[in-house]
């Protein structure tokens, strides 16, 4: 009967303190904020960035009582960020404000309806940074379309979005099919619509024009261009070609200079 008295004692107490604990965490001023960025090889955002985007949105931050942190509203904001995909937010146990950003990648710069912006993997827009420079795909286009009215909406990904432009979708989805294949990225640079519709890619070493056409069977399109440069252009050089086209299905022609 002594030991179970004493041992209630004991959990009482144990209790008493981590409640005490939680109360005095909870009233203690936050003791400052632990950055981590991660993503792509491409920094447009570092640690510090993110620091002054909190603080900007939040003055008092650092001087906030731990209980009166709001985590999720703190999230909410990172994400509204165009350079971030997502971000997690906690407390530690020394009382610090612990922020995990997660950044996007751009995979083209676009000249577009007389703006300059970065489209991401995703689809989205991303504005310039004048801090940074990132050495990727250029994108344009001469294709006649209505003006968008808000670039910031901008989601290609999204079929029903009111935001989308036929030019952009096409140089985005031609753009993250490059980029997400290792053996294609790299060798392009440019990317452009014409007037017509037809998306043309242009090679970094050389000055030859391929004829993509739209981003339909892009897997055939590029398998049957890698074959005729493992076969011609890789002893010629691109420069033989004025153009190589691959808009055909299950043809290729190229034109010499």
């Amino acid at each position: 009967m002594r030991l179970n008295v004493k041992n209630l004692i004991i959990w009482l107490l144990i209790i008493a303190v981590v409640v005490t604990f939680h109360i005095v965490r909870r009233n203690s001023t936050m003791r400052g904020i632990e950055t981590v960025v991660t993503g792509n090889d491409i920094c447009l955002l570092t640690e510090r960035d993110v620091d002054s985007l909190l603080i900007a949105a939040y003055p008092t931050l650092r001087q906030t009582d731990i209980g009166r942190v709001e985590k999720r509203k703190i999230r909410q904001t990172l994400l509204d960020h165009p350079y971030i995909l997502d971000a997690k937010v906690g407390m530690s146990a020394g009382g610090k404000l612990q922020v995990e950003v997660t950044q996007r990648a751009p995979i083209v710069r676009v000249f577009f309806q007389g703006n300059e912006f970065y489209i991401s993997n995703e689809g989205t827009f991303m504005p310039l940074c004048a801090e940074h420079f990132c050495d990727i795909m250029i994108g344009s286009s001469e294709y006649a379309e209505p003006r968008l009215p808000n670039l910031r909406a901008i989601r290609l990904d999204d079929t029903a979005s009111e935001h989308r432009s036929f030019a952009l979708e096409s140089i985005w989805r031609l753009a993250r099919f490059i980029h997400d294949n290792q053996q294609y990225d790299g060798v392009f640079d440019q990317v452009a619509m014409t007037a017509k519709g037809d998306l043309v890619l242009t090679p970094k070493l050389g000055n030859t024009s391929v004829i993509v056409g739209d981003t339909l069977q892009l897997d055939e399109k590029f398998e049957n261009l890698w074959v005729f440069y493992d076969q011609g252009v890789k002893k010629t050089g691109w420069d033989t070609y004025k153009t190589i086209n691959l808009k055909y299905k299950n043809q290729l022609v190229g034109v010499k200079r």
